[in-house]
This record gives structure tokens, sequence and C-alpha cells, in this order.
């Protein structure tokens, strides 16, 4: 054996030795590989942790908000639990939506609504409607009735028929199977109410309108009537004009006139002559 075979100084081994030294470091790297993918797992888990923390806590502030009657900051703190709810992702626009009802904004609360209606689990076609889709159509039916009500508020009951009419069939399954509770019930029964009302003041407006309609016709067929009138004054005063203007062409007229002023300066004249009267006689 050469001498540059030979190993450093105090490398000297046995086979057993250098087997046992090639096992240590392939378990060394396999248990730094392990503690990088543990490492991983456990970074996963403690932000799936946090997250489900968050949202317990954001949905907490958000339900006191509630309570408290802050519909605004409800709404504001439920809008952000669509990023950590990640369970049930139907339940952050459905309260959102809640707290933007309750707070008069009924526009804004059907669209936040339509969302949870969309993400919320349905049950089969040939089966009624689960509790949660009926939670979120009963209160997604409650803003459209708003809607109706603040149009009938302003005297346009063509569109409040029409929301009375979408709130009822947004919930008409949940009211009829149970699955609503006593609110879809009450609040299809006095959906109905409104729209009945509603429809009435339709018809009168529209009654009153076809009443004033033909009145304006008739005022507007009579007035040709009229008009020829109005045209002929002017010439009837020409033919006044032409009546004063006659005498003086009437010979009749002008002897007349003429007869009557000589008997009364003969009258006159026998008064003076008799010294009677203070000349302010009767008349005749």
């Amino acid at each position: 054996m050469s001498v540059d075979l030979l190993p450093p100084p105090g490398e000297f081994r046995t086979s057993e030795e250098v087997r046992d030294a090639q096992f240590a470091q392939k378990m060394a790297r396999r248990r730094k590989l392990l503690l990088l993918w543990s490492a991983a797992v456990v970074l996963v888990v403690f932000l799936a942790a946090a997250k489900l923390l968050s949202a317990v806590v954001l949905n907490m502030a958000g339900s006191s908000a509630y309570e408290k009657q802050n519909y605004v900051t409800a709404a504001d703190r439920f809008s952000t639990l669509e990023f950590f709810n990640v369970v049930q992702p139907w339940k952050a626009p459905f309260n959102e939506g809640t707290a933007t009802y309750a707070s008069g904004d009924f526009f804004a609360a059907t669209t936040v609504l339509e969302q949870a209606l969309a993400q919320v689990p349905k049950a089969p076609e040939d089966q009624p409607r689960g509790v949660p889709e009926c939670m979120v159509r009963t209160n997604y039916s409650l803003a459209l009735e708003g809607l109706g009500d603040e149009a009938s508020n302003g005297s346009d009951f063509a569109i409040a028929t029409d929301y009375y009419d979408q709130a009822q069939q947004m919930l008409a399954d949940c009211a009829q199977s149970g699955n609503g509770g006593e609110q879809a019930q009450d609040a299809q029964e006095r959906q109905q109410e409104s729209q009945e009302e509603s429809q009435q003041q339709e018809d009168s407006e529209e009654q009153q309108g076809g009443q004033s309609d033909d009145s304006g016709q008739d005022s507007q067929e009579e007035s040709p009537s009229e008009s020829p009138q109005e045209n002929q004054s002017p010439s009837s005063g020409d033919s006044g004009e032409d009546s004063s203007a006659s005498p003086s062409t009437n010979p009749r007229q002008e002897e007349l006139e003429e007869r009557n002023r000589e008997a009364q300066e003969s009258r006159e004249a026998q008064e003076q002559k008799s010294g009677g009267g203070d000349g302010s006689g009767q008349n005749w």
C-alpha cells in the first residue's frame, strides 16, 4: 500500500466505525428535513388558529356593536369576517347585510344579502329549504319590504307593489315549510296586506288620472265652439261702430233729433216768459 492511500493521522477506523458514522450523517440530514417540514406544518396550523381566533374576536365585536344598536359599526366589523371565516363564508355577508338592514339602508342590505344567498348551503331541489337558507331569505325579504315601504311613503305605489311581490316570493317556501320560523310567516302576512293597500292606492290614482283626462278632453272639445264666438266678437264691435255712425248718415234720425232740439228750445222759451221753473225741470 502506498503512502498516498493511507488516511490522515488519527483517522484510522474500522469498517464498523465508518458505517456508523455514515448512518449518523444520514439520520442527521433526515432530522433536518423533518424539522423543516414540521416547521411549515406548524406555521400553517398557527396561521389557521390565528385566523379562526380572529374570526371569533371580530364576530364577538360585531355582535356587541349590534346589540348596542351601533349598526354601522357592526356592519363594518362583520364585513372584515369575509377574509377570516373560511368555514362558513355565508355568515359574514349575512351578518353584514342584517346590520345594514337594521341601519335603514335597505338597498345596500339587499346587495350584501344577495351575496350571502349565493354562498349559503342549499338543500336538494326535491326537499324543503334548509334553516340557514331560510334565515338569509327572511332577512332579504325584510329588506325588500323596507324598499316597498319607502316607495309607498313616496306615493310611488307601482314600485312599492313590485317590491312587496318580490319580498313574498323570496320567503314563500320558507314560510310554508316553517323553516323560516314565525318571523317569516308574520313577514309574509304583513307584506300581503301592504301589497293589497298599495295596489288599491295605485288603482285609485289610475281612476283619478282617467277622470282628469276625460275632463281635459271635454274642455278641449268645448274650446273650439267657444273660439268662433270669441272670433266673432270683434265683428260685433265693428257692427256697433257702424250703428253709431249710422245716425249721422240717416236723414230720418237727424230730422227727429232736430225736432227734439226745437221742441226743447220752445219749452225753455215759454218757461222764461212765464217766469216759472228753476231750469232743473222734471224729466219726461
